[in-house]
């Protein structure tokens, strides 16, 4: 079930989704913080933030492991199809939670292009590789 291909792919996204997210928040292409969970659940809300993003970290870990597993079932449909429909929904639901809109408008006015595109690049990336090792090795 775990093979070093889906552990450093998983490793890999992770690394870049965080350093992306650091880098989308730093330059203020998203006007949410990343690591705001802490504040708001009251979890951590004086904690370094350096052990925050660690968490955050190892909470994508474990979500693009679980999507890696899910993505070799659907080796049947193209990855890239399959990649945009997942980061369109997964955006619009993160999105949607932190900001709770009041109507489907307001929410899509709301949608930040870099967040979408950086879901994107990283659910492409492991569709692909998912896929291509279901294809490959069975």
């Amino acid at each position: 079930m775990f093979t070093k291909t889906m552990i450093w792919t998983t490793i890999f996204a992770a690394l870049f989704t965080t350093g992306a997210l650091k880098f989308l928040h730093f330059f203020n292409f998203i006007k949410w913080s990343p690591v705001g969970w802490g504040k708001k659940w009251l979890v951590f809300g004086s904690t370094n933030e350096g052990w925050k993003w660690a968490l955050l970290f190892i909470f994508l870990l474990l979500a693009f492991g679980i999507f890696y597993v899910f993505s070799r079932a659907t080796s049947k449909i193209p990855p890239a199809l399959t990649a945009i429909c997942i980061s369109v929904i997964a955006a619009i639901a993160i999105e949607w939670i932190i900001y709770t809109p009041q109507s489907l408008t307001e929410g899509l006015k709301k949608l930040s292009i870099p967040f979408l595109s950086t879901l994107a690049i990283v659910s492409r990336f492991i569709t692909g590789t998912a896929v291509y090792m279901k294809k490959t090795f069975g």
